[in-house]
């Protein structure tokens, strides 16, 4: 028997579902990938109704394409993560329809993984690490795999063992937030505005102490990262834009930073997720930790490390089951 599975995963920054085909069968092996865009007023809408039924739309379209290009592969079961729209220690809210797409694919589907982690005394979030260990740990190594979404998390790995595993920051989200505001896209390409200008020490250290509370392990819920930020108003009028997305790069940086101070400063670490691709802040994070910093892009596609992941976690049935 095969363990073929598909794995879907839509991010906190909500820029499209991503969806791979992986085989369980002889250890890990990546068949295949997919992507597909959401309606374009998605990635912005608070109308929980049309969040979940765009997700559950969209998963069912691209689960029934991967399904027709592999018709030999015996799909044991998809990895439905929904739509994260609020998240704490005791009760995470998904968007999507897992009976519905199980109805409309003919195929079992493992879905509200976060809070069956959180009954079994998880925090439901970040579910990554048990991916990283399964797929990175070494004997007699130790390293950090960040993965920087909308909100940043790390897993310290020392030999086979996850020594630490938290949300760390913000990730993409603040700086989306204010390409948004400043009518410069979805997000601002490459870092190339925030690199034009310089991080604002009082806006900077405004923030940080906002954060400076928060302690290791926890799962962060990206509306607080909102809510700081939307604080710190006062300072931004007197700051120029470019500034502001310097400084927010700056923060994103510095909360990377101190969790890999927290964990020793291990000398290797991998980064995945939308994050890599901020050039910009993958500058200040490798300036700031002066370690050896990769992408995980030669052993894995950065982009579908997440959707991987929820499909090793079909696997290990870490979820309720729809069928």
């Amino acid at each position: 028997m095969k363990n073929f599975y598909i794995g879907l995963m839509s991010g906190t920054s909500r820029d499209s579902l991503d969806a791979c085909l992986v085989n369980f069968d002889k250890g890990f092996q990546l068949i295949d990938t997919a992507t597909i865009e959401f309606s374009k007023d998605y990635k912005r809408s608070e109308d929980q109704d049309f969040i979940g039924k765009e997700i559950t739309k969209k998963s069912i379209e691209i689960v029934n394409f991967l399904r027709k290009k592999w018709p030999e592969k015996n799909i044991k079961a998809v990895a439905f993560p929904g739509q994260t729209i609020s998240h704490t220690d005791e009760y995470s809210i998904q968007a999507g329809d897992p009976e519905e797409i199980n109805m409309e694919t003919s195929l079992p589907i493992y879905a509200d993984f976060r809070n069956f982690d959180i009954a079994r005394g998880g925090r439901g979030a970040p579910l990554v690490p048990e991916f990283h260990k399964y797929f990175f740990a070494k004997e007699g190594v130790s390293q950090l795999i960040f993965n920087i979404g909308g909100i940043s998390n790390g897993t310290h790995l020392v030999g086979n063992t996850i020594s630490e595993a938290s949300d760390v920051g913000p990730g993409n989200c603040l700086l989306d937030l204010m390409a948004k505001n400043l009518n410069i896209g979805d997000f601002d390409k490459n870092g190339d505005t925030a690199a034009k200008g310089k991080s604002n020490i009082r806006l900077l250290n405004f923030l940080l102490e906002k954060l400076e509370h928060l302690a290791y392990p926890r799962a962060d819920d990206i509306s607080f990262y909102y809510e700081i930020f939307e604080s710190s108003k006062n300072f931004q009028k007197t700051i120029s834009s470019n500034d502001i997305l310097c400084t927010l790069v700056e923060l994103s940086a510095l909360k990377i930073k101190d969790f890999h101070v927290y964990c020793n400063s291990p000398d290797i670490v991998y980064i995945h997720g939308g994050g890599i691709y901020n050039a910009f802040l993958m500058r200040r994070i490798k300036n700031l930790l002066g370690v050896s910093v990769e992408t995980t892009e030669e052993l894995i596609d950065s982009k579908f490390v997440e959707a991987a992941a929820f499909a090793y976690l079909a696997y290990k049935e870490r979820a309720h089951l729809f069928k």
